[in-house]
């Protein structure tokens, strides 16, 4: 069972309009009511933290997202609110917080970001990104089904953002359209890691299917098995979907069984009757492979299968739909059904038996009346009433009840029938049958009168006394601090009585301060000498009493004291030698500090992302002013100086604004490769053609070389020397672009196209216009091309400069 959140506090709005308080406690957040003062409709819970709602923009099976405005920072996010029921559940809670920090783990373009978490008026909530661009889900439903060219984008999109999650060693669980976000630029974005597993943890040992049935992958419905070749799956089947305008299966049911039979079929593209290019069928149908090996052997793979479609859209494959592997494939695919319909339907006596459990109750069989049947006469009921004692005092607490009981059968005359119903209730205690034991504790107080035939007036007192005192300690409503009973005669066994049902039913604290009363007792009659002898009763107890006395109440101030107090917890679980609701009471102890560490782990995370923010606002802001100055360092596309100046630049503690620095380096050292290759080619082969600068007239004429920073231009008139620094950059460009292109050598062409894109991008640092576009256009092309180079450009990009 879950624990909850104690004690739910009041929480009031203001009304806009009266400025009235209101009690919303019973509320959710963002609900919309009538004053009870002035009868205006108002917006209540509007406020969290320093967030304030401004629209609610969606809703899941545990959580509302709002449109809310940051006041501290001046920024709209989406606001994530556990509802109500989960807000007040600490295992919820603890999901919710584990989803934060998986989702804060990873940094990534195709990856929503995390921004901040908290608890504020009872529930919990995350503060992420905020985009604009709606979901996949959404444009499915707008549109019917999405284009081809911009499905394989999206793919391809949100493929990298679960690369860069898996290399965090996380897989994502839950890939739909639904979690699937645009930004305003189209841009795709993974969302709600909420089922996240840590791929190296040793997956998901919990049984169940956490997963939409639509998308979910065969193995995690067959087995129980996944790895990032599931989420691949479950990518594949968002792309079927999207094509279509219909899931790849038909999952609408509760059944794991039939959801079982229905991941067994195989599912193609060109099965839904709709055209696509061959080599997009060929990526979905693979991705959705019913092997896990027969789909991409990694991210990479999958990533560069769907950018070739991207550019092989249209297009047609020679061998594509023949008989001969129609007939093939479909006989793979009814072998692959045939063979999984038997490992769901099969009843071997193998799996029988793992699924048989012998209930506790048959290895311990109450045998009360069934083992001990003494005639009447045959032994006097004080023999009868000493033997019980032993066989209790002994251990065989289930055969004494049985002994005891044959006794009041039997009948027996005060006090020997008081006393065998207590030590009937003292086996019924200890055998965790605590009716029994509140049925003879109340018949020993509704029958203690009957001994004042004997006289004992002491003796009726304390039955009576032992019936209130147990009522209320079977009813857990004892006050510990009250002494029920003295330690010098026969109410040293309330103690014991006492002690045994606090230990069972109530809370072992107080049954380990009943017992130590037990225990510290000594009867001055010697007719009471028979007591002592309960204590053997006691000395199981000893060990875990010791537990309970020792046990800290209050909580850990640090994540070390809290890991120390887990690791002592679950040694005493493991320790303990006996019944009772000790066990559930270290258990709750145990779910507490884990829920605390869980506390001190992301506040850990808090502080480090808030530290690593400022290291890198300062190193970012240390960097701009460095750099702000570099194109004045660059006369005549002279970049020389500007890489011996970058060269010579302190590493940076911030990882990313190292990357920008590194990114930089990297640009402007090929900006100077492409000024030393294109000066190389000029004055070896010459150019013919127009000169565009940039400010002037444009020029005609044979380019013969180039040297200290001039430009020699052979004209009708002669030989002119142009400032090589008045020369439009896309001029220098298009010269390149004139050489590269007599190049047959494939390295060599690759290495040229990425010198102009670097050379292109580095005028775009410099404000130029329209050189961005340039250099992104020679980028993407170059990309697609080759994965060298994309390993180096994609820096560039991901560093935002």
């Amino acid at each position: 069972m879950n624990a909850a959140i104690p004690q739910q506090q009041q929480y009031l709005s203001t009304c806009p309009s009266c400025e009235k308080r209101i009690d919303v406690t019973a509320l959710e957040p963002f609900t919309k009511l009538k004053c009870i003062h002035c009868g205006e409709m108002v917006r209540v819970r509007r406020n969290f933290d320093h967030f304030t709602i401004v629209k609610q923009i969606g809703e899941g099976g545990m959580s509302r997202v709002f449109e809310a405005e940051d006041e501290t920072l001046g920024r709209r996010v989406a606001l994530k609110i556990l509802n109500r029921h989960y807000s007040r559940d600490l295992t919820r809670i603890e999901q919710f917080r584990h989803e934060a920090l998986i989702t804060a783990n990873v940094t990534h373009p195709n990856v929503i970001k995390l921004y901040s978490v908290g608890y504020d008026q009872g529930y919990f909530y995350i503060a992420m990104e905020l985009v604009g661009g709606g979901s996949l889900d959404g444009r499915i439903k707008q549109r019917g089904t999405i284009e081809e060219g911009e499905a394989l984008r999206v793919g391809r999109e949100v493929a990298e953002g679960l690369r860069a999650a898996e290399k965090a060693g996380l897989i994502h669980r839950d890939v739909k359209p639904a979690n699937i976000l645009f930004t305003e630029s189209g841009t795709a974005k993974v969302v709600d890691f909420g089922l996240a597993l840590f791929a190296n943890a040793g997956g998901d040992q919990s049984g169940e299917i956490w997963a939409t049935p639509y998308y979910v992958a065969p193995e995690k419905v067959l087995e129980n098995k996944e790895d990032f070749r599931s989420d691949i799956f479950s990518l594949g089947a968002t792309l079927f979907h999207a094509l279509t305008g219909k899931p790849p299966h038909k999952a609408d049911t509760n059944s794991l069984a039939d959801l079982k039979l229905i991941k067994c079929r195989r599912v193609a593209l060109e099965d839904s009757g709709l055209h696509f290019s061959d080599r997009t069928l060929d990526v979905v149908n693979k991705m959705l492979a019913f092997k896990p090996e027969d789909r991409s052997s990694s991210y990479d793979e999958a990533i560069d299968d769907l950018r070739l479609a991207e550019s092989l859209k249209g297009r047609k494959l020679l061998t594509r739909g023949s008989r001969r592997t129609r007939v093939l494939i479909g006989a793979a695919a009814a072998l692959a059904a045939a063979f999984s319909i038997g490992w769901i339907m099969r009843d071997t006596g193998e799996r029988r038996a793992n699924s048989i459990t012998a209930p506790t109750d048959l290895i311990q069989r109450d045998i009360v009346g069934q083992s001990v049947a003494i005639q009447s006469g045959t032994q006097t009921t004080a023999k009868r009433f000493v033997e019980a004692r032993e066989v209790l005092l002994g251990g065989r607490f289930t055969e004494a009840r049985a002994l005891f009981d044959g006794i009041l059968r039997d009948g027996a005359l005060q006090p020997t029938l008081n006393w065998a119903r207590f030590n009937a209730a003292l086996c019924a205690i200890v055998t965790g049958k605590k009716k029994d034991a509140e049925s003879l504790m109340t018949l020993i107080a509704a029958e203690a009168n009957d001994l004042g035939a004997t006289g004992d007036d002491e003796l009726r007192r304390f039955f009576k006394k032992l019936g209130a005192e147990m009522n209320e300690a079977f009813r857990g409503g004892r006050n510990i601090g009250k002494k029920a009973f003295g330690e010098t005669n026969e109410e040293l066994m309330g103690w014991l009585a006492l002690g045994l049902a606090e230990w069972h039913f109530g809370d072992p604290r107080e049954g380990a301060e009943s017992l130590k009363h037990f225990l510290a007792g000594k009867p001055t009659d010697r007719s009471l000498e028979w007591i002592p002898r309960y204590r053997v009763m006691v000395e199981p107890y000893l060990g875990d009493i010791e537990v309970v006395m020792t046990l800290k109440r209050e909580m850990p101030q640090t994540i070390a004291e809290a890991e120390a107090g887990l690791s002592e917890i679950r040694a005493k679980r493991e320790g303990l030698k006996t019944t009772g609701t000790l066990a559930g009471m270290l258990e709750r102890r145990e779910e507490r500090l884990r829920h605390k560490i869980g506390e001190f782990r992301l506040e850990e995370q808090r502080t480090r992302l808030a530290e690593q923010a400022k290291v890198r606002k300062a190193d970012l802001d240390e960097l701009v002013e460095q750099t702000e100055n570099l194109p004045a360092l660059a006369p005549g596309y002279d970049f020389a100086a500007v890489t011996a100046f970058l060269r010579d630049m302190r590493k940076f503690d911030s990882p990313e604004v190292q990357s920008i620095l590194e990114s930089k380096r990297y640009l402007y050292g090929r900006a100077e490769e492409f000024m030393r290759q294109l000066a190389t080619d000029l004055n070896t082969k010459g150019y013919s053609g127009r000169i565009d600068r940039k400010e002037g007239a444009s020029m005609q004429g044979l380019v013969t070389g180039v040297a200290s920073g001039q430009l020699r231009l052979s004209i009708s008139r002669g030989v002119i020397s142009i400032p090589l620094d008045t020369v439009d950059p896309r001029t220098l460009i298009d010269m390149a672009d004139f050489f590269t292109k007599q190049i047959t050598d494939s390295s060599d062409y690759y290495r040229r196209q990425e010198l102009m894109a670097a050379f292109a991008k580095v005028e775009a640092l410099h404000e130029v216009a329209g050189m961005q576009s340039i250099a992104e256009l020679i980028a993407e092309q170059l990309m697609a091309e080759s994965r060298d180079f994309r390993a180096r450009w994609m820096p560039v990009r991901m560093s935002g400069i």
